[in-house]
């Protein structure tokens, strides 16, 4: 009976033991609703912390970028940029909606689609004060002067771009995407701009062949010789369309400082390519009762195409120059014909 007993009293034991554990376990398990909510409300306080966090350290992000005025700090996603001088279209481009521009840009054909709701400050120059008004948080000019490079950084980061610094459509948006974080926007230009000129090359040099082309702009008695870069729609001939220049243009002017020159009708024959551009549109006119004009071969030939729409041909950016070297080609089609 002694044993009888014992072993009962371990098996009490026992079962006392177990039935406390479980109701321990079932007591940490079970929470109140006002524990679960103030569980929930912690974390939620602080997964708003956390967001408020990286939303504050993303609008605070900087990038560097190198220019001729050295580093300058700007913002890694600017919200209010000036196109001061130059460059609005490039930034359209990248897909960046400046909050204002120069008169001259603002009225290119090229970008009245885009234009919208940017404010004017004035000429290439700009209104200072107007800029002001604008609260940018990043400036964009090609005008290197220092005293207006020192009253813009006063206003916001500005960089500095002078005219020729890219050399093409091409680089000024390779570089200016990866300055400005839009790498994905310039390749998918880039594509566009690869389809769309490979079309207008194929067309002119149909036409042309292996002749050569000149670009010519007529003020008073001097008449300019354009090369391949900003002026008149060289870019588009020269380096995209890839139509061949005269010897003396090539020598003379083409990779030159100024890309363009300034000749007199006498020595004209020596840079007169097979075909003729004409801009008109500086005040200037051609002389084309003169003898020597007459004796051009392209002039006797009428290979001659003047710029009826002289403003289409001014801007030199990456939604003017495609647009030109496709009305090139199709000038020459229409001379054809």
């Amino acid at each position: 009976m002694g044993k009888r007993k014992q072993l009962f009293l371990v098996l009490t034991i026992f079962l006392l033991l177990v039935v406390l554990s479980a109701c321990g376990s079932s007591a940490n398990m079970e929470a109140s609703p006002q524990d679960v909510a103030d569980s929930t409300e912690t974390e939620e306080t602080a997964e708003s912390e956390s967001t408020e966090v990286k939303t504050e350290e993303a609008s605070s992000e900087t990038r560097i970028v190198e220019t001729i005025n050295g580093e300058v700090e700007i913002p890694a996603n600017p919200q209010r940029v000036v196109a001061h001088e130059n460059y609005l279209a490039t930034l359209i481009a990248l897909g960046i909606k400046p909050v204002g521009g120069s008169d001259r840009e603002l009225s290119s054909p090229h970008i009245q689609d885009h234009i919208q709701g940017i404010e004017s400050v004035g000429e290439f120059t700009g209104s200072l004060e107007k800029i002001l008004t604008l609260k940018p948080d990043l400036i964009v000019t090609a005008n290197n002067d220092p005293s207006i490079y020192a009253q813009l950084s006063k206003i916001a980061p500005t960089l500095v771009f002078p005219y020729l610094t890219f050399g093409n459509v091409e680089k000024e948006m390779q570089e200016m995407g990866a300055m400005l974080g839009r790498e994905d926007e310039a390749k998918a230009w880039q594509e566009q701009f690869d389809e769309r000129v490979a079309v207008a090359k194929q067309k002119a040099q149909d036409v042309i062949g292996d002749q050569t082309v000149t670009l010519v702009g007529a003020f008073n008695k001097d008449l300019y010789i354009y090369g391949d870069s900003l002026y008149r729609g060289g870019e588009a001939l020269y380096q995209h369309l890839e139509l061949q220049p005269p010897k003396a243009v090539a020598e003379e002017v083409i990779g030159s400082e100024d890309n363009y020159l300034v000749i007199s009708y006498e020595v004209l024959e020596n840079y007169a390519g097979d075909y003729i551009f004409v801009d008109e549109s500086n005040g200037g006119q051609l002389e084309e009762d003169s003898p020597i004009w007459r004796n051009l071969d392209a002039v006797k030939n009428e290979r001659v195409i003047i710029y009826e729409d002289p403003e289409y041909f001014w801007p030199y950016d990456p939604i003017a120059v495609p647009n030109q070297a496709e009305r090139l080609a199709e000038l020459l089609i229409e001379l054809g014909e």
